[in-house]
């Protein structure tokens, strides 16, 4: 990890972003505030920061169609910031490719942890010597971070492919939710986080688009998910 992780806060509110920068730069972070998504998108293609902290509702863009646009060039962590709890701004936000999504106001413990667990995710990829995991048509290359059905890509988001390499690893095996938290974000699971859940789901419908792909990922009632192998 970078000895000062740069950090782009893309809030409206002048108060929060003022206390978020004070808060970062006292842990040692490098941060640019935006208060614009419009500005935002132009402004992570020109700065590169480490994470984006983005918040959702944004004069300009919102920050989903933000998250959106950046992620057909930036590969580093976004976190995104609501002011309400809204499942389908969540599942949107997941979609469009957010590591993480939280609800305001959040402890500045909570929030550095967070930062903290997604920059060790993101800046840290595990290489295996083994990169591509194959299972018939389905091959999921870990280096290089893509998956090809026989000569069809997958498009996944950043999460998804998370959550992809995640099961593949362990393909057979049941994965619980908490597994799934703490190898993709570095955290325990609360029981009440709803991110694996709805990476799950718009994985599967993707995948199931795929002949021989349907119902690859099955869900093992009261202990979490499993990548079947055949």
């Amino acid at each position: 990890m970078n000895m000062h992780p740069k950090v782009m806060i893309v809030e409206d509110d002048t108060e929060i972003s003022r206390l978020t920068t004070m808060l970062l730069e006292a842990e040692g972070y490098e941060c640019k505030a935006i208060f614009d998504g419009a500005e935002a998108v132009e402004e992570v293609r020109r700065m590169t920061p480490d994470i984006v902290i983005l918040d959702v509702m944004l004069p300009g863009l919102s920050g989903v169609d933000v998250c959106s646009q950046i992620r057909e060039f930036y590969q580093g962590a976004i976190l995104m910031l609501t002011g309400c709890d809204d499942d389908i701004t969540e599942l949107a936000s997941f979609k469009q490719g957010a590591d993480d999504y939280v609800t305001k106001p959040i402890k500045p413990h909570l929030l550095l942890a967070r930062i903290q667990a997604l920059l060790k995710r993101t800046q840290h990829k595990e290489v295996k010597s083994n990169a591509v995991l194959t299972f018939g048509d389905l091959h999921v290359d870990c280096q290089n971070r893509n998956v090809q059905i026989n000569a069809n890509s997958l498009d996944l988001t950043s999460a998804e492919f998370d959550i992809l390499e995640v099961l593949a690893k362990h393909a057979g095996q049941v994965v619980s939710r908490e597994q799934c938290c703490e190898q993709l974000r570095g955290f325990e699971y609360d029981g009440m986080d709803r991110s694996i859940d709805m990476r799950i789901s718009s994985l599967r419908k993707k995948m199931d688009v795929f002949p021989g792909l349907e119902k690859r990922i099955i869900t093992v009632r009261g202990r979490g998910y499993m990548l079947v192998t055949q």
